[in-house]
């Protein structure tokens, strides 16, 4: 599978579109087929490396630190979620990997996600920036 991956600390060209394996869940992981995935100032802070003190990433590694999908597939272990379950959560800091068609994520970070929500949904401005609608 294709997908961006941080090759080094830096600016935007940091980042590559590359082949890399598709993950498999272990205990306590999922696989998600990711549908949407988000980009937030985590996610350009540790591109520049500005992390580096709080999280040390061993690079290359698949970028993105949020997303929104559809379980593939449920390691051992995994209680709370199942195969088709409509899902959003953020990432391990120290494991990032959302700007990819598959991620796999440890199921105690991972939320379903309500029947009203569509994946295309987006708040509106005023929300995104922090103020009520």
């Amino acid at each position: 599978m294709q997908a961006y991956v941080l090759t080094r600390y830096g600016d935007t060209n940091a980042m590559e579109l590359r082949d890399v394996p598709q993950p498999t869940p272990g205990a306590g992981e999922v696989l998600i087929r990711v549908y949407a995935a988000g980009l937030n100032p985590v996610d350009y802070k540790v591109r520049q490396g500005k992390m580096r003190m709080l999280t040390h990433l061993d690079l290359p590694r698949v970028a993105g630190s949020e997303l929104a999908g559809v379980v593939e597939e449920t390691g051992p272990g995994v209680t709370r979620l199942a195969v088709g379950d409509r899902v959003f959560t953020r990432l391990d800091k120290q494991k990032l990997g959302a700007y990819a068609p598959y991620a796999v994520v440890d199921e105690t970070f991972v939320a379903k996600m309500p029947t009203s929500l569509e994946f295309s949904d987006r708040l509106p401005d005023a929300q995104v920036r922090g103020h009520p609608a």
